[in-house]
This record gives C-alpha cells, structure tokens and sequence, in this order.
C-alpha cells in the first residue's frame, strides 16, 4: 500500500486490505479520512459516501492495491435509494451495508434490484437481527466484527446459514491467535490491525459541489433523461436549486414572469442549458477568476465555431468546458470524466482531440495561445478565430456577471 502523490497533497481517504486465508489480498476497504480529521458521521453520511465514491469512480483504487481486486465501500441510505447509485462497474465493487442503517421495505426492494444487477453486498457488522433476514439471500459476503460476537455465537449463525453461499469475513483480528480462531471456525476472509492498518491515500480533493454535480450531469446526459429524477437531484442540492433559480431568473434569459419552482426552472432553461449551467457551477467552483474566465471563454468559443460548422452547439460548449477540468479543479481530464459515463464521440473529442468536436477544440486551443500573446494582425482563418474568440470573451464575462449574483 503506497501513497502516490506526484504534485498533490490531499488526504482523499484510506484503504485496509481483506486477506484469504492464503494470506493474499482479497480486496481493499475504502475508508472515509478528510485532513481535519472530522469522522463520516460529523462530515455527514452523504458527503462522506459521494466522496469516496467518487475516487472509486475515478480509478483510485489503482493508487492503493497494484492487483485488481473489488473495492468495499460503506454507502448512506440516500446513495443506495438514489436512482443513479454508483458510476462504478458491478465487478469492481461491493457494497457494504451497515448496521446502523434501517432495513425498510423500500431499501430491500432497492438491494433486490441492484443485486439484480449483479451488484454484490456485504452485510457489516452483522448483528443477525430478524430485520435483516430478507437481505441475507442477497448478501455476498457476511463481515463479524469479532470484538462484539463470541465465536460461539459466530459459529451458530455461520452454521444456521451454511445452505447460502456466503464468504465471512473476520473483522478486527489484532493477533494471531484471533486469526487461528476464525480460521478453525471456518471463515474465509480477515480484516484488521493484525495484518495492516487503513493506509491513506493521497491525491487531489474534489470540491463537493463537483461531486453534486457530476451525479446530475450522468443523470443529464442519459440517453432518455428523467425530468422527475432530474428535478429531485436538484432538490437534494439546496445550494445548486437556489443558483439554478437565480440564474432562470436573470437577465440572461429573460423570463416573462418570475420562475418560483424547481420544474419551472428545468422547463424553462431546457436540459442542454440546465446541463451547461450545472457543470459551470460544478467545475468552477472556488476557481481563480482569470480560470474561470478562460474556461467560459473557450466553452463560448466552441459553441460558436460549431455553429459555423453545423455541428451541435450545446455539445461543443460542454465539451469545452470540461477540457478545462485540469484547471479549475487539478485533477486530470480522464480523471473527472470516468466519473461521468459520456459518449465515446464526447470524451475523445476531450482526451484525445479526435473527430469533429476534437478539432474544434484544437483549435480554439491554438486560437487561445495566439489571443493570450496578442497575435493580432494576420489575414485568413487566424484572425478570423482570434475575432470569434474576442465575441466568446465578451460573452463569457456576461455570464461571469450571472454566476456571481446568483451566488
């Protein structure tokens, strides 16, 4: 378990290994950890969770375990109930169900689903309470935390359920002997300090707007995206709904009577704009000014020569935008956008600069560089970008305008 750090600093979160009983690692436990040393229940379960999440989603797990193991992560009864839950392949994954979590009828239905789904859960801390009894059938794992079960204990419900195929984990082993017990009871996996401590993982922090925002924008960007899943994202985000408001409100779009409702802020933006200004807010965030000015600028500036080339002008704004990730948030362009599960037209024409969108890209890239070193004066298609572009930087700084009054 190493720590990969290159230019960043951050505390992202740690991670403890689960062995065998070969003693080799089974799989990692993604763990919540932040720099102030707050706790998932201080920091709240639902930011905790899109935290950690959102690394899983992003290859993090590459950074702690050179294997290719499944990651378990704790998830908030929200993030579970959410219609988009996680942006992370099945295989990679299992989901841990905590003790302290309620067993509903809607959460069993859910866990049906998703199992369905062929995601796999492992029940934590398992205190084989009866309310509980209808997820076992769909449980992959049973992890016992031994400092609060007997073993004799351990071994009747290990004996009760021995008609399930069901992998047990020994939770908490600190010494050899702990390890030999569970062992001889026939548990297949341990966990604890006997074999490592949680190890940190360091890198770059995502603002939790962006990580608000990114679950949004998946749902923006479905194939057939749901206006009454759209609109309950919002609602979750306060601080996201009353910026969308704002913004439906202001001059830029000139509404003919005040828009008071979430739906009537969708309606009346569209999805391509709600998408725009969802990902502005996301991206932007805390950004240098003279950041957030380049970004809206070459977004502009995208959008506009795409219409020239009749080719679709929301796509190639967005497009824009996120090519600037690296900047506004220091995390990588590929980074951010596994989080986000686009198109493959979207995200070459992002990483790699290929096909219609890519060259519109390179482009306003170029035309950046020679707007930045004031290379006015030339005849033909530079000056004619470098004009377009001036038009985008004038734009951008209306909608600047917009974004700081509506926060």
């Amino acid at each position: 378990m190493t720590q990969e750090i290159g230019n960043a600093d951050s505390l992202l979160l740690a991670s403890q290994p689960i062995f065998d009983k070969h003693d080799t690692i089974h799989a990692v436990e993604l763990l919540y950890r932040n720099e102030s040393g707050l706790s998932a229940e201080e920091v709240g379960e639902a930011v905790a969770t899109a935290e950690v999440v959102y690394q899983l989603s992003t290859a993090v797990t590459q950074r702690v375990q050179a294997v290719k193991v499944p990651a378990f992560v704790n998830v908030s009864t929200d993030i579970l109930l959410s219609p988009h839950f996680l942006p992370v392949s099945p295989e990679h994954v299992v989901i841990e169900l905590v003790e302290r979590m309620v067993p509903t009828n809607e959460m069993i239905e859910t866990v049906r689903r998703l199992h369905a789904r062929g995601y796999r859960f492992a029940l934590d801390d398992f205190a084989f309470e009866p309310s509980w009894e209808p997820l076992i059938p769909m449980a992959s794992y049973v992890k016992v935390d031994i400092s609060s079960v007997e073993p004799a204990e351990a071994k009747r419900h290990k004996e009760r359920l021995s008609h399930l195929n069901l992998k047990w984990v020994a939770e908490r082993i600190e010494t050899l002997e702990e390890r030999d017990t569970y062992l001889q009871l026939g548990f297949d996996l341990f966990q604890g300090y006997y074999y490592a401590r949680p190890s940190p993982v360091y890198g770059k922090k995502i603002p939790t707007a962006t990580l608000h925002a990114t679950a949004l924008l998946r749902a923006l960007y479905q194939p057939e995206p749901n206006t009454e899943e759209i609109i309950a994202l919002i609602e979750a985000d306060p601080e996201l709904a009353l910026k969308l408001t704002r913004v439906a409100n202001s001059a830029f779009y000139h509404p003919l009577a005040p828009i008071t409702s979430l739906r009537g802020v969708v309606t009346h933006l569209g999805l391509c704009q709600l998408a725009s200004w969802v990902a502005l807010f996301g991206l932007l965030g805390d950004a240098k000014s003279e950041h957030a000015e380049l970004a809206l600028t070459r977004a502009k500036a995208c959008e506009m020569l795409a219409r020239q080339h009749a080719l679709n002008e929301q796509d190639a704004y967005f497009i824009g935008l996120v090519s600037t990730a690296e900047l506004l948030l220091g995390v990588s362009r590929q980074e951010f956008l596994e989080c986000l599960d686009l198109d493959t037209t979207t995200t070459e024409a992002i990483l790699h600069r290929k096909g219609d969108y890519g060259s519109v890209l390179q482009r306003i890239e170029a035309t950046e560089r020679h707007f930045a070193m004031r290379e006015f004066g030339h005849s033909g298609e530079r000056d004619q970008l470098l004009a377009l572009y001036c038009r985008a930087h004038d734009t951008a700084f209306e909608m600047l305008s917009t974004i700081l009054a509506a926060k």
